[in-house]
């Protein structure tokens, strides 16, 4: 098996290595968001695995428990909620729930309520992470408190002090995957294209379901060999928008003769932008790394992610962009119009599909609508 049929496996199989270390005796901390840092939880000794969905599977037993307006509208984050009533992550020890997007900060207070009305839903010991949308200056002392209540959480569930030898060394590993998956997105970006958007999704995906060491073994072999890798013909598209945890959309979009050859989703290559600072003491370097990542739409002001969207798009020489936005996805439809008028200020055709399901019930009829528009470039 090559590297990268192992990081699909992996990609395709979400469990399949947290099961296997939890199996071994090592416990398994899920969190939501990117917002959360890996570096704390690797460093407690941890296994840390990112919350994603199946779109295609059911939503009914979350709906049932979720009110129907204004509160978790998002298909996705039913999709996430049903998997972990389930049982789905039913490997998980803990769970850290962000305060990222309204939907995601209300599953800390469902999943209280649950766990406490009935012991026997399968929910891990949870916690939550607030933390605030600025990344103001004055915002950072908050930040700072919060962060350290998150590693006082995480010594608590491991029994275990977490020393600043453990963390530099959990920088260093997590740092040294996102610099490999930055040569991963430069692959995507050479001209012409060396890898599919598709597979570059798989890729990056992955590194959130394995441990950074496993993975950066299987990258430094991806890239031992990406000098064969054949360029790939059509149109070059940015792909910006809701959070993309799965292949429907790009695989929609490469089949029309083109290559996604960027994007500004949090399951993209937004998660590699911004590394640790290992200049800094090694816990304030976690926080500021965390405190001024790359914007998501949830962040003040909004004019930060219309500006890094245009930024990739212009760097991965876009010929066109898409900005896919889910239904009541509110946050990002407000950046939409915004990102769509600044990119083709800049020359940028783009077009907005909005309202869209999390499961793409009718491909066809997308490949049509994105086969006509990759025709006009």
């Amino acid at each position: 098996m090559t590297a990268f049929e192992t990081m699909q496996k992996h990609y395709q199989q979400r469990d399949l290595a947290a099961r296997e270390w939890k199996k071994n005796g090592g416990k398994v901390v899920g969190y939501f968001c990117d917002s959360v840092p890996e570096e704390l939880i690797l460093a407690a000794g941890f296994f840390p695995i990112r919350i994603s969905g199946d779109p295609k599977g059911s939503t009914d037993l979350a709906r049932k428990h979720v009110v129907p307006r204004f509160v978790m509208r998002e298909d996705f984050v039913h999709s996430m909620l049903n998997m972990i009533l389930t049982g789905k992550y039913d490997y998980l020890d803990f769970l850290i729930i962000p305060h990222a997007r309204d939907s995601i900060h209300r599953l800390y207070q469902l999943l209280t309520a649950m766990k406490k009305a009935d012991s026997s839903w399968k929910i891990p010991e949870l916690h939550f992470f607030d933390i605030l949308h600025t990344t103001l200056f004055s915002s950072a002392p908050y930040e700072h408190e919060r962060m350290l209540e998150l590693k006082a959480k995480l010594e608590e569930w491991s029994g275990k002090k977490i020393t600043n030898e453990a963390l530099s060394h959990a920088i260093s590993i997590v740092n040294e995957n996102r610099a490999l998956l930055k040569k991963v997105a430069s692959l995507r970006t050479a001209e012409p294209p060396r890898i599919s958007g598709t597979e570059a999704l798989q890729i990056i995906g992955s590194s959130m379901f394995m441990l950074k060491d496993d993975h950066n073994k299987l990258l430094r072999q991806y890239l031992d060999g990406a000098s064969n890798f054949p360029g790939r013909e059509g149109a070059r598209i940015f792909v910006g928008g809701s959070p993309l945890d799965n292949l429907q959309l790009y695989e929609i979009i490469e089949s029309n003769k083109a290559t996604v050859v960027g994007d500004e989703n949090c399951w993209g290559n937004r998660y590699s932008d911004v590394p640790v600072d290992t200049s800094l003491d090694p816990f304030d370097a976690v926080v500021d790394r965390y405190h001024n990542k790359s914007p998501c739409p949830r962040m003040y002001p909004l004019s930060r992610l219309v500006d890094y969207c245009v930024h990739n798009a212009v760097n991965t020489k876009a010929q066109a962009a898409i900005c896919y936005v889910y239904q009541n996805d509110v946050a990002e439809d407000w950046a939409t119009t915004d990102k769509i008028k600044a990119l083709q200020a800049r020359n940028i055709p783009a077009l907005a599909l909005r309202n869209q399901k999390y499961l793409i019930k009718d491909p066809d009829s997308l490949r049509t609508t994105l086969g006509k528009f990759v025709q006009t470039i």
